[in-house]
């Protein structure tokens, strides 16, 4: 068996960088003999830009030129879906109700003890206030305990405009799901929902509740949405931008 150690790629991959309006934006060129046009692509990874093998530069610059705004919108979209650093140590903030609330740390050596003070910070009293896995179960812990109150008061409520008994309102841990309702008008709410803010919150609770009256996502089910929370979908769209930083606790 022969082969051709001059045979031309099929195709190549380099990485370059574009001056786009103001921003040096890095982006990954591929060029393929087997592609017949020039695509660009903006996904978690950033700017791909996809080309027939002998495509000129100036082609290129071109493209990336006319689709500025489009690459940067999307750039940007992509920017606010990921998680945002997480520090775990004296004045850094968490968020509760869609706020920042820095963390004040104390030394203590009794059980860990977490208040929600009226000048807006956490306070917790834990035994190894340096530790960033100690302060973060401490976190989690005040999240959990402030969420089964808040979200049950908040599915009563809307159950009450639709005419509903109450469900039975429980705790959810789960990745990627914000809730869940069954047959037995049982409610689950993600715990993590109490970082985002009042709106997003309703619509998550609005959604589930909804469920007690139309088991499927029909027109009637998302006409029963809107009458719970009207303007849901902006609140959906948002939500679904905030996501994977919300998860990430």
């Amino acid at each position: 068996m022969q082969f051709d150690l001059f045979r031309r790629p099929e195709r190549i991959s380099e990485r370059r960088t574009a001056l786009l309006g103001e921003h040096e934006v890095p982006y990954v060129l591929k060029r393929s003999v087997r592609r017949r046009r020039m695509l660009l692509t903006v996904d978690e990874d950033g700017l791909t830009v996809s080309v027939p093998w002998r495509t000129a530069e100036q082609r290129i610059d071109e493209l990336l030129r006319q689709s500025t705004a489009w690459v940067l919108g999307k750039l940007e979209l992509y920017a606010a879906r990921r998680p945002r650093e997480r520090r775990w140590t004296h004045g850094a903030a968490v968020e509760f109700l869609g706020r920042d609330v820095p963390l004040q740390l104390t030394r203590h050596t009794g059980r860990t003890v977490a208040q929600l003070h009226e000048d807006g910070t956490l306070r917790l009293w834990l035994t190894a206030p340096e530790d960033p896995a100690a302060v973060r179960a401490a976190v989690l812990a005040w999240y959990r305990r402030h969420a089964l109150p808040h979200l049950s008061a908040s599915a009563i409520r809307f159950a009450a405009i639709l005419g509903e008994p109450p469900p039975v309102v429980m705790l959810s841990s789960a990745q990627g799901r914000w809730g869940s309702c069954n047959a037995r008008r049982e409610v689950r709410l993600n715990w993590r929902l109490m970082q985002a803010p009042p709106r997003l919150i309703d619509y998550v609770v609005a959604h589930e509740v909804a469920h007690l009256r139309v088991m499927n996502h029909s027109v009637r089910f998302w006409s029963t949405v809107e009458r719970l929370h009207p303007g849901y979908r902006d609140a959906r769209a948002e939500l679904d931008r905030r996501a994977a930083h919300y998860m990430s606790l």
